[in-house]
């Protein structure tokens, strides 16, 4: 699936960039192709994200990417997109909700740990998908862009990210084919990723000892204003008790300090 995933993403970039060649046709067209690679292309994500054992959140995104990407082509293969008025809305909103994915798996990296090229590449990618598919809804009032032309910088945009996907999935080959070296291999590394996940862990834990204690030694504002207000009459109560007991000790010491 990592080459069929890789090969779909090509495709769609080539229709891209078809698209965008070929600006002055009009969707109705294009509908027929564009249906098809994009259902082969959600097909093929749905099926190869059972394939990416490494991240087990990331690959529901791609589920949700392959299915997002499905039933747009089986809504434009069906014809329910006719009007060029609204294939760049629905198809911008298809690359913003795209963006907005990419986002969310920013939130979840250690920037500190994980900021590589891997990371620069998602930053990128999302926010070209957010930004191109927001301008779909304004172009009639900026550059005014034929349907053709925007949907080709979409598929750009959306098969190199398929490009990536297909990059990203893992194969694996069955424990009975695999030599013992590969399965030694495999036990070493499972081991490396599991220390690294245990110092992580300790970091997270020492932080939350941290915290734990910096809120115990707090004093809340709940606990201001819950505190028992004392009458002025019984701290100078207190007070006068206080110098009686201490007279006699402090006579004692005067005497000690003349003799």
């Amino acid at each position: 699936m990592r080459i069929v995933n890789m090969i779909m993403g090509v495709i769609l970039t080539l229709l891209g960039v078809f698209s965008i060649a070929n600006a002055g046709l009009t969707f109705i067209s294009m509908a027929f192709p564009i249906g098809v690679i994009l259902t082969a292309i959600g097909i093929t994500e749905c099926i190869s994200y059972r394939s990416r054992y490494d991240d087990e959140e990331d690959r529901h995104w791609v589920l949700i990417d392959g299915l997002t990407t499905f039933i747009l082509g089986i809504v434009v293969l069906t014809g329910q997109l006719a009007a060029d008025i609204a294939v760049p809305v629905v198809f911008g909103m298809w690359s913003m909700v795209a963006g907005i994915r990419y986002l969310v798996i920013i939130t979840h990296v250690d920037i500190k740990e994980e900021k590589n090229l891997d990371f620069y590449w998602t930053v990128v990618v999302s926010v070209c998908n957010f930004v191109v598919g927001l301008y779909t809804f304004f172009n009639s009032s900026l550059f005014n862009l034929s349907v053709l032309m925007m949907l080709g910088i979409l598929f750009v945009i959306q098969g190199i990210s398929v490009i990536k996907v297909g990059f990203d999935t893992t194969y694996r080959k069955p424990d009975l084919i695999k030599t013992k070296e590969e399965l030694v291999a495999e036990a070493e590394r499972k081991a490396e990723e599991a220390r690294a996940e245990a110092k992580i862990a300790v970091k997270k834990a020492r932080r939350a000892k941290a915290a734990i204690k910096e809120a115990e030694e707090i004093k809340v504002t709940y606990d201001i204003f819950n505190e028992p207000v004392v009458p002025p009459e019984e701290l100078l109560r207190k007070s006068a008790d206080g110098e009686e007991e201490a007279g006699p000790e402090d006579e004692a010491g005067d005497e000690k300090q003349e003799n």
